[in-house]
């Protein structure tokens, strides 16, 4: 009810005054969205760095370890492999989120389309870092199967498998949960409502 009034006062403003009700602050909106904008650049960065780092620690200790262990586990060195190669997609992801920054003009408009890229580009990373939980824990399991460990790898696997598919997906969550909020802004700015 408070609604339809409100509405009504302001079309009832509207046609007498030729001007709308309230105008928006363009300054403060741009200092918003720059502000939305340089956090999501922050988190993106941190999360780069924090999965190159972990990825290539874990591949590193997995080599030297399975060097230094009396007979070799081949699926040790595909986990390797593995974690070496997310490395790889996560430096070339990052170069390329770096170079697609570059085609955004520092307007309201522009800034808020990289902030809507940024958020969209974590989300495809927190998805896919959710997902690679899935080959890095099956890598896992047959390599503690090749050892004769698969009860107790199996164990250990699957607990923190389940911690880092939970913890990814709350990040997944929250990921989406921005993007759609700077989506819906854009579509209040665009449509003037």
């Amino acid at each position: 009810m408070i609604t339809m009034e409100f509405e009504e006062m302001r079309k009832i403003w509207d046609a007498q005054n030729n001007q709308p009700l309230y105008v928006i602050d363009e300054k403060a909106l741009h200092n918003r969205i720059q502000a939305k904008m340089k956090g999501a650049l922050h988190i993106a960065s941190i999360n780069e760095w924090f999965s190159i780092v972990v990825y290539l620690g874990a591949g590193g200790l997995l080599l030297v370890l399975n060097r230094f262990n009396p007979g070799t586990n081949i699926f040790m060195y595909v986990e390797s492999a593995w974690m070496f190669s997310t490395v790889v997609y996560v430096v070339v992801s990052r170069i390329r989120r770096i170079k697609a920054s570059r085609r955004f003009d520092r307007s309201i408009n522009g800034d808020l389309n990289h902030a809507i890229s940024l958020a969209g580009y974590q989300v495809r990373l927190s998805r896919i870092m959710c997902w690679n939980v899935l080959p890095i824990g099956a890598i896992m399991i047959f390599s503690g199967w090749e050892a004769g460990k698969l009860i107790k790898v199996s164990a250990v696997m699957l607990v923190s498998l389940v911690l880092a598919f939970y913890v990814g997906s709350i990040g997944d969550r929250v990921n989406k949960k921005r993007k759609r909020e700077l989506q819906v802004l854009k579509e209040k700015l665009e449509t003037g409502n």
